[in-house]
């Protein structure tokens, strides 16, 4: 593994994680880790889940590895305004995010509780989906990833598991609630639900502090040197 393919991942990695960090996604696998039928709610949850990902993550890549020569490379000028614009986009989100709102928190748990209780794996399944298409700080961050791996020069050989990477690490909030269920059996329920308690709790604060790192993140990354290279870090 070269350098160039080292700091790829250094860059991507981050914001896959961040865009793991979606509260109402991650509560509504923890409605569903809990629930009788955990088993088929939760890998209907996860495909749902997945296969929104997995269409807008190769919609993106497919987009971005047919712009012109010009605007293709990691270094262009509009490698640099994608990452410039999501730093600034999260920033401004983050005044909105830390601001109350108990009746918009309160709506959002009630969809995840009430409504699904007797609900089939399909509502689930529909249920993320459309959750995860319409999480918007997710595909923000995901959008400079994988602009980063279509305009790389690394080998294809390396873009390919370098996107499912970011792909996995992103689904992390529906893959965790099924393992920690599987392992710990009934005893998971306890802390699963006290997991989502706080997750439903403070879900716009979590979405704020991921929106203040990244947007940070995202601006040192456009400033620095291999985008715009205003600054040499």
């Amino acid at each position: 593994m070269g350098k160039e393919e080292i700091e790829l991942l250094f860059r991507v990695i981050p914001l896959a994680i961040g865009a793991a960090f979606t509260p109402s996604l991650f509560g509504l696998q923890l409605v569903a880790a809990v629930s009788p039928r955990w088993v088929s709610r939760t890998i209907a949850t996860a495909i749902g889940a997945g296969l929104a990902f997995a269409i807008a993550i190769s919609l993106l890549l497919f987009g971005f590895a047919s712009l012109p020569a010009d605007n293709r490379g990691q270094d262009s000028p509009l490698s640099g305004a994608i990452w410039l614009i999501v730093g600034i986009v999260l920033g401004a989100s983050a005044t909105w995010l830390f601001m109350p709102h108990p009746e918009l928190a309160k709506s959002s748990e009630v969809r995840l509780t009430e409504g699904l209780n007797k609900a089939r794996p399909v509502t689930f399944f529909g249920v993320a989906f459309a959750l995860s298409i319409k999480d918007v700080t997710s595909f923000a961050l995901l959008i400079p990833a994988l602009h980063d791996i279509a305009a790389s020069k690394v080998d294809i050989w390396f873009k390919v598991p370098t996107a499912l990477l970011v792909y996995l690490i992103a689904l992390i909030g529906v893959i965790l609630p099924p393992i920690w269920r599987l392992i710990r059996r009934e005893h998971a329920e306890v802390f699963l639900d006290k997991m989502f308690r706080f997750t439903m709790d403070h879900q716009f604060k979590i979405l704020g502090v991921v929106a203040v790192f990244f947007a940070i993140y995202c601006i040192i990354i456009a400033v620095g040197t291999g985008k715009f290279g205003w600054v040499s870090w």
